[in-house]
Parts: structure tokens; C-alpha cells; sequence
């Protein structure tokens, strides 16, 4: 039995935001080295300015800070040079127990595949790697949506989680990223 539809009509921008919410997942640990390796050295080479080396020092830091979304903006500019300027509409139908993408290649995808699902204020994410996942929007399944979270949490016995944020870095991100995740652990299935 169907039990939801959602669709996602992919664009630059779907698809720079896709590959930005993957490196915040699964990548955030080295965007924090990053930016504090940046900021320690950008503060050593402005204390010593006068010389080459608080030069280098400085220009390497702030080259490191305004770096931190370059592998995402990478990734995203290889699978629009793949997709070669057309953009996909993908359309979901989920059931109890998988759902289908419906695109130029019908994928039939369990629910136990899914590894991590990620939420931001205007896609879901259904991550079956940490290299791979299905994007959908949440407004095309208006009022379903509250259902359709509720849904996929007992289906894939997983909680909802949000991207990592630098803006939001704190001690509870750091306790996640200890233990080796987004803090989500598989429930036990009923």
C-alpha cells in the first residue's frame, strides 16, 4: 500500500545544497580542524605581519577559512558536468516496506538501507552512504510531512537529525563527533 508521495525538481542550487548537507554529515570533523588550523594560523601570522613567515602564515589561514565548502562545491560541480545541464525531477512513492524513485531508472530502495536521515529546514535526505543519498522536498508533502517523519523513523528505525553547523558548534557536537556520528542509533525494530 502507497502510503506517501514526494517529488524534488533538482537545480544548481538542490544540488549544491545536497552535496553541503553530505560534507556537514559525514565530513564535519575535518571542517573543524580546518577552521581552527585557519584561525590559529591566520592569529600567529597577524601577531608576526612584519615578516615572510607571519605573511605566509596569515595568507595560508585565511586561505584555509574561506576553503571550508570547497570539497562540497567540488562534488557539486562534478555531477552537474555528469548531468550535463539537465536536471532531474525525481518522484518517491513510499511504502511500507521500501519506497521507488521514479526517474529515468526506477530504483526499489529497503527501508533497512538507509543509514542516516538528515533534515534541514526545506529538504529530507535518505542517506544510503555517506557518498550517496535521495533528496525530497518537504513541501511537496504538505501537510504530510509531521506523518511521513513519524513514518520513516519506524521504518528505518532511525532518528531525524540536522547537518552539522560551525555556527552552531558546541560541546554536544563534539560529544557526537567522539563517539563516531550524528548522536542516532538504530532502535530495535518492532
Amino acid at each position: 500500500m502507497k502510503r506517501f508521495t514526494a517529488q524534488i525538481r533538482h537545480s544548481y542550487d538542490t544540488i549544491v545544497r545536497m552535496c553541503r548537507v553530505q560534507d556537514d554529515t559525514f565530513c564535519f570533523g575535518r571542517k573543524v580542524l580546518m577552521a581552527l588550523l585557519g584561525l590559529a594560523l591566520t592569529v600567529l601570522g597577524a601577531w608576526n605581519l612584519s615578516s615572510v613567515a607571519g605573511l605566509v602564515f596569515a595568507l595560508v589561514g585565511c586561505w584555509l577559512l574561506v576553503s571550508l565548502n570547497f570539497p562540497a562545491k567540488n562534488r557539486a560541480q562534478s555531477i552537474m558536468e555528469a548531468l550535463h545541464g539537465e536536471y532531474p525531477t525525481n518522484r518517491y512513492e513510499f511504502y511500507d516496506k521500501h519506497f521507488v524513485l521514479l526517474a529515468q531508472n526506477q530504483d526499489v530502495v529497503d527501508y533497512g538501507k538507509i543509514m542516516r536521515l538528515v533534515e534541514d529546514d526545506g529538504y529530507c535526505y535518505l542517506f544510503v552512504s555517506a557518498q550517496a543519498a535521495y533528496m525530497l522536498e518537504k513541501a511537496s508533502l504538505g501537510t504530510e510531512l509531521n506523518p511521513f517523519r513519524t513514518f520513516m523513523e519506524k521504518a528505518t528505525g532511525l532518528s531525524w537529525t540536522k547537518p552539522y553547523k560551525l555556527t552552531t558548534f558546541n560541546l554536544k557536537t563534539i560529544l557526537e563527533l567522539a563517539r563516531g556520528g550524528s548522536g542516532e542509533k538504530r532502535k530495535k525494530r518492532t
